[in-house]
């Protein structure tokens, strides 16, 4: 597969991940670790991971199925959006439980599946596999009303539509932490139509 990178540089604002596997939200730490299983010790680590409602066209609920969620991004650019939907202040990364908060890379949501975040810098750069947009749930609002948060205008689910970010899988291990820079790089393989907002 040949790739095009697309020709700006985010960076890492934040570093996140979950504590305990029972729980939604994350927190954010110092620096994360990446290994070809995932975070270790993250809710979505694994080689493997048990089939749910978006695979319910293919399976079963809860068959074993290769992990294709070891991790997600969320864009600052995009929260802002979202936010000014929902009519709050800011939509923070921990209550999406998100892994990565990104700047400087628009439309982060609508980069196509396979394409590569690079991040770091040198032969050290953690390089993670797009599988798809992460689409909305109700988790996210759950934990900002528990946390006192008023929405007053549309819920998360409307609002982050097309904004949520992106999950996909490792597939080349390190560590990344806040002020590392993101390179993103996308499949040849998709038309003119669909890579072009990057391009132009």
């Amino acid at each position: 597969m040949k790739f095009n990178k697309i020709p700006f540089t985010g960076r890492v604002v934040d570093t996140l991940r979950t504590t305990d596997n029972r729980e939604f939200v994350t927190s954010a730490v110092k620096k994360l670790t990446f290994t070809l299983a995932g975070i270790p010790g993250e809710r979505h680590a694994g080689f493997h991971k048990n089939s749910g409602v978006r695979e319910t066209e293919l399976y079963k609920k809860g068959f074993p199925i290769k992990n294709h969620r070891q991790w997600s991004a969320v864009s600052v650019e995009e929260m802002e959006q979202v936010a000014k939907k929902m009519q709050i202040e800011k939509v923070s990364p921990e209550h999406l439980g998100a892994n990565i908060l990104i700047e400087g890379i628009p439309f982060l949501t609508q980069l196509p599946p396979l394409s590569r975040l690079r991040i770091g810098e040198g032969s050290y750069q953690v390089t993670l596999v797009v599988y798809e947009e992460n689409f909305p749930c109700k988790h996210p609002q759950e934990a900002m009303l528990s946390r006192g948060i008023e929405i007053k205008g549309t819920g998360f689910q409307k609002a982050a539509v097309g904004l949520r970010g992106l999950v996909g899988w490792v597939e080349n291990g390190g560590k990344i932490q806040p002020g590392d820079l993101v390179e993103v790089y996308i499949p040849q393989q998709w038309p003119e139509s669909i890579t072009n907002r990057w391009f132009k």
